[in-house]
């Protein structure tokens, strides 16, 4: 057998290697661990989020088919307003002019 294959001190380096190489392994895997549940928090937001914009879209869907309705409430009340300045006006002007 060759000098290498019983060399102590050879083994302690390889040993040590093989340690050193598990230890950053392990660490390694603490970080992808940590990092996979940041992940998962993530995306667990993102679908809160895409749920509530889904709800206000909803919402504004609901807005924008009362939008026609409202527009014509609004050209009313203004007609109205304005008939009644007109009415208003138009009885100033009698008394005034009698």
């Amino acid at each position: 057998m060759s000098d290498t294959q019983h060399n102590p001190e050879l083994t302690s380096y390889r040993l040590k290697t093989i340690e050193e190489t598990l230890a950053s392994i392990g660490e390694n895997l603490r970080q992808l661990t940590s990092l996979e549940q940041k992940h998962v928090e993530t995306r667990q937001a993102l679908e809160r989020a895409f749920n509530e914009l889904d709800k206000q879209d909803e919402r504004i869907r609901k807005l924008e088919l009362e939008m026609p309705t409202l527009q014509l409430i609004r050209n009313w009340v203004i007609a109205g307003v304005l008939s009644c300045i007109g009415m208003l006006g138009l009885a100033v002007f009698k008394v005034v002019a009698s």
